[in-house]
């Protein structure tokens, strides 16, 4: 699941590298695309956008859950809490790849 993870990553941040060094090389005129191509939070694209948000999501859970277990110290719900958000997190990264996948193969770029 890691080296998924990793891939995604890397995927997210060469499109982001990519379409940064596009819109740095347009004239002010045409480079008006490269903005609409902009998300919130900078993002370059939908599933760059997605990908920081559900890392911000998961790193804010784990937070969380740290919080709580330094409050509680009951180490099998920390543990417990701590594997179910990893698989929520696994699996939330896994459908934004899927979604990728299939966008990618239909040809629409």
């Amino acid at each position: 699941m890691k080296s998924k993870l990793k891939k995604i990553m890397g995927l997210a941040t060469a499109a982001t590298f990519a379409v940064s060094g596009a819109c740095a090389f347009v004239p002010a005129a045409a480079n008006t695309a490269c903005a609409h191509e902009q998300h919130v939070e900078g993002g370059s694209n939908v599933y760059s956008q997605r990908i920081k948000e559900e890392t911000e999501r998961h790193d804010s859970a784990v937070r969380a859950i740290r919080h709580e277990y330094r409050r509680d110290s009951d180490e099998q719900k920390y543990r417990r809490r701590m594997k179910e958000e990893q698989e929520r997190h696994d699996r939330a990264m896994e459908t934004i790849r899927h979604d990728y996948d299939s966008h990618a193969r239909h040809g629409h770029h």
